[in-house]
């Protein structure tokens, strides 16, 4: 009898469905799939917003290049074959006061110290009026105009 007994009293603990038992894996289920939501909109929503930077940043370079177009009468300080020599010189221009100076490439192969840049001719040519002013001895300068 006590063989038949404690199957029996097992099984019905078994099936009688002990509320510890049920609510624990159904709430495993659906607390798993929750945080797996959470996070799967965190993510979207960080994908979302480095977008929207990506597209910013895109745009402002794109509007920097656009002003740089514009910008092809370049005032010449010097012009050298060897681009250490254009570098050693644009260093010395930059100590003479000129900050805004950069290297262009010519079309002859030539790199050139460039210390302003215009949108036309004749800012470009006024600018070296400015800078030759009441000097006894002008600066050597010219206009090119990169294509």
């Amino acid at each position: 009898m006590k063989r038949i007994i404690i199957p029996i009293l097992l099984i019905s603990l078994l099936v009688s469905g002990c509320k510890y038992f049920g609510g624990k894996k159904g709430s495993k289920k659906a607390d798993t799939l929750v945080a797996w939501q959470a996070k799967q909109d965190s993510i979207n929503k960080v994908q979302v917003a480095i977008a929207a930077k990506e597209k910013a940043a895109n745009d402002s370079l794109q509007r920097i290049q656009n002003a740089l177009a514009k910008l092809k009468f370049n005032v010449i300080i010097g012009s050298f074959k060897v681009p250490t020599n254009a570098d050693s010189w644009q260093q010395e221009v930059n100590k003479m006061g000129y900050n805004n100076t950069k290297i262009i490439d010519s079309n002859n192969g030539f790199k050139l110290v460039s210390i302003g840049a215009f949108e036309t001719y004749s800012k470009a040519f006024a600018q070296i009026g400015k800078i030759n002013e009441g000097k006894e001895q002008p600066v050597e300068l010219w206009v090119y105009e990169s294509k």
